[in-house]
């Protein structure tokens, strides 16, 4: 009878660990579009010539994060979370460019967007009050932009006086400014009209209500005067940045950016763009500091010999990306010349995690494979799952 009772709940115990070794192993549908973005981005024109230009190839991440990833399944008091990292996917550039997809926006998904119309007086309100009262909209067009990081549909305004010829970019789905240009001032002359920074700010506080933009946990990280260069000369504009914060920690990847220009003693608006470049998942905290730091300087022992010298660590807000993961795999880039070999994509998601800083001595007279392991670098770690999502090179540590 015993025997039979033991026999009975080691009978238990694998169906209970099956159970969760399916969950946590489950398959999950990539939503529909997932390859188009990729395959948009690579086919352009414009995104070749700019790759062959620069000769490097960046990693693209595609429109749809999945969204689900951070969901957990309780199982007998446990919450298993399913894993954040998933291997790159592999492309080839004639296999992207030969199943380009059609980005037009369906009739369907007009039904959930705002009118032609109420785009048009959005971009005439938001052109008034930054003090271009007299401007008529010349053309109107909706796009559905799956190059970028995420997918979203929008309206690209063109305006003109006869004067400023402006350019405004819509959200279609809330109606909020995404986008507003004015090259035109920098065709003009600049005044060298003293003003400080604290006046710069409260100019730009003041065009929030203005526009009506979405401001709230926005942090201002950045406020400069710089020169940049246009149509061959030097122009004098001033750069204010606010970055986005979740619970306190600064999101990178989500920004709002105004350019100003001081014309005839006035100061103007040349350029503001609302730039999100991520998904955020507000995953949970479950790997503890030491954890962190132990799977990072296990994986970092795996990848050098290099003596550590020191570790720091704190939280932060990360996409996935494969600089780790080339490490270990010794992945070859695209050849840019003759666009052979693989281009791999990650997902765009922005997650919590643990970034911890690794620093080494240095080493003379190794090779190069060996001498880029071997440099200081950071690891990210999904403060949920505790897996390594990422990482990259600490620059002048």
């Amino acid at each position: 009878m015993k025997q039979e009772n033991e026999n009975k709940n080691e009978n238990e115990k694998d169906d209970i660990d099956k159970y969760i070794e399916d969950i946590v192993n489950k398959k999950i549908s990539e939503p529909e579009g997932f390859e188009k973005a990729i395959r948009e981005a690579l086919y352009s024109d414009k995104f070749n010539k700019k790759l062959r230009k620069r000769q490097i190839i960046r990693t693209i991440s595609t429109a749809c994060a999945t969204v689900i990833l951070t969901s957990g399944v309780a199982i007998g008091g446990f919450i298993v979370y399913e894993k954040v990292w998933k291997e790159p996917k592999q492309y080839t550039y004639e296999e992207l460019k030969n199943t380009i997809a059609d980005t037009e926006v369906s009739d369907e998904e007009k039904k959930d967007l705002i009118s032609e119309e109420q785009a048009k007086q959005t971009a005439l309100e938001i052109a008034k009050n930054l003090g271009y009262e007299n401007e008529v909209v010349e053309s109107i067009e909706l796009k559905q932009n799956k190059i970028e990081e995420y997918e979203e549909k929008y309206y690209e305004i063109k305006t003109s006086d006869n004067i400023d010829n402006i350019e405004i970019k819509i959200n279609a789905t809330d109606g909020q400014i995404m986008a507003f240009d004015n090259m035109n001032l920098l065709d003009k002359e600049e005044n060298n009209k003293d003003i400080t920074n604290q006046e710069v700010i409260n100019i730009v506080n003041n065009i929030y209500g203005k526009i009506k933009l979405e401001t709230s946990n926005y942090e201002l990280e950045e406020c400069n005067e710089e020169d940049i260069s246009y149509r061959g000369k030097e122009k004098n504009v001033w750069n204010v940045t606010y970055y986005k914060k979740y619970n306190g920690i600064i999101n990178p990847y989500e920004r709002l950016i105004f350019y100003l220009i001081i014309n005839q003693n006035d100061v103007k608006v040349c350029s503001i763009y609302t730039d999100q470049n991520g998904v955020y998942e507000n995953n949970p905290q479950v790997i503890t500091e030491q954890e962190a730091i132990n799977i990072a300087t296990n994986k970092e022992k795996e990848i050098t010999d290099n003596d550590i010298l020191n570790i720091n660590i704190k939280k932060g807000l990360k996409k996935t990306n494969k600089f780790i993961y080339t490490l270990e795999n010794n992945t070859q880039k695209v050849n840019i010349n003759n666009m052979e070999g693989n281009i791999t994509e990650t997902s765009n998601i922005v997650r919590n995690v643990w970034i911890v800083e690794i620093f080494h001595n240095k080493k003379n007279n190794i090779d190069t494979e060996n001498l880029i392991k071997g440099l200081n670098k950071e690891y990210y770690v999904d403060l949920t799952t505790g897996e390594i999502i990422g990482g990259n090179i600490l620059e002048n540590k």
